[in-house]
Parts: structure tokens; C-alpha cells; sequence
């Protein structure tokens, strides 16, 4: 479900090629997961027109629980996942910090945004100018990160 989550949230940001969801389907019929426009996508050829794909995927998404995001919605979500690996470990945190800055730089402008902007473009700028001080500011990341997925009702990796 992952790919298939990840390609959905690509998709809303411009960044997948449509052309690549039916090997996507097909690889999540592997994995397991099914639906009837699952099977139909993964049917299809790289060929097909965009359109009919991309609705494809659409329909896939839903009947799977996870309808494609809007575009607002995908960068709050790439920008919490970017939090969540710095906590896991996946991601280094100032390769997060970097992600979430540059996620945040793309959400609508409010004051918590803005905030956001400010944290994390800090952080990252203080890591580069400031090597003697690195153990510090990543903790000041990491517990960044920590308040950012409280903040939006996520669960802190342990």
C-alpha cells in the first residue's frame, strides 16, 4: 500500500508519471492488495491515454480507502512523513529539516505556516553555519519534528 499511497500523493504534486501507475498497480497486486480497479489498472499499458489511467488510479484509490489527495493535503503529508523518518531514522535530521522546510514553503500562508517556515529554515541555515554546535541542533530538530506530529495528531515514532 505504500507505493500505491506514495504514488497517490506524487500524483497530486505533479511529480508521478501517470504512465508508471499500471506497473504500480501491478506490483500491489503482488504485494497482496486488491480491488476490481486495481486489476484494471494493472491491465493497462503505459500507452494508454493519461486521462483514462490517472481516473483508473483515482477510482483504484478509493475503492481502497485512500482517495488521491488535494495538493495542500499532500505537502502537510509529505512534510509529516519527512518528520516522522527524521525520528526513525530514515532521514538524517537536517535532510528533514530541509524536506519539511521546503514542504511548508508550499502550504498555504498562515501564521502557523509561517512559524514553520521560520523553525525549520533556522535549524537547517544553523546546521550549515554552525558545525560546533551540530549535536545541539539536532536535538532542537528532532524535538521539532516530535511537536510538528503531535501538532497534527500523529503518533511519535519511539
Amino acid at each position: 500500500m505504500d507505493h500505491l499511497r506514495r504514488a497517490a500523493l506524487k500524483l497530486a504534486l505533479g511529480e508521478q508519471p501517470t504512465e508508471d501507475l499500471p506497473m504500480i498497480a501491478a506490483q500491489a497486486l503482488a504485494d497482496g492488495l486488491e480491488s476490481p480497479a486495481l486489476v484494471e489498472l494493472a491491465g493497462l499499458s503505459r500507452r494508454d491515454p493519461p486521462a483514462d489511467i490517472r481516473d483508473l488510479f483515482g477510482q483504484t484509490m478509493a475503492e481502497l480507502g485512500f482517495p488521491v489527495p488535494g495538493v495542500e493535503e499532500a505537502w502537510r503529508e509529505r512534510m509529516l512523513e519527512a518528520a516522522g523518518g527524521m525520528l526513525t531514522g530514515s532521514l538524517t535530521r537536517y535532510e528533514a529539516s530541509s524536506e519539511i522546510y521546503w514542504c511548508a514553503c508550499h502550504l498555504e500562508r498562515t501564521d502557523a505556516s509561517t512559524k514553520l517556515v521560520d523553525l525549520f529554515v533556522g535549524l537547517w541555515s544553523s546546521w550549515e553555519d554552525w558545525p560546533d554546535q551540530r549535536a545541539s541542533i539536532e536535538r532542537d530538530m528532532q524535538l521539532a519534528a516530535a511537536d510538528l506530529l503531535l501538532s497534527h495528531g500523529k503518533q511519535v515514532p519511539d
